[in-house]
């Protein structure tokens, strides 16, 4: 009888024993796992902050071409205008003529 409780006991030990390395491979696991999600996390908060980087240097110089461009379509309305003043003050002149 204390043979057999003796056979129980080292049965439960190895049990108990192979529990407790499965339990330190998951945790070894577990902190691996904790460790590449902290890289991701930081891996896409820098990501994120190039994306929006490069909108911002986007968004900028989409707005300067539009204000260069709209101040080079005013300068050409205002010489058209200015020529379109010219050619009727030339009309005028010759009206009174």
């Amino acid at each position: 009888m204390v043979d057999q409780i003796q056979n129980r006991i080292s049965e439960i030990s190895e049990k108990v024993n192979v529990l407790v390395k499965a339990l330190s491979a998951l945790k070894i696991e577990n902190q691996n796992l904790t460790e590449a999600l902290r890289n991701k996390d930081l891996e896409l908060v820098n990501i994120s902050n190039k994306h929006r980087e490069d909108l911002e240097s986007t968004i900028a110089a989409t707005k300067k071409n539009v204000t260069e461009s709209s101040s080079k379509n005013i300068e050409i309305k205002n010489k058209e205008i200015d020529a379109l003043v010219k050619e009727i003050e030339i009309c005028i002149e010759e009206l009174k003529k």
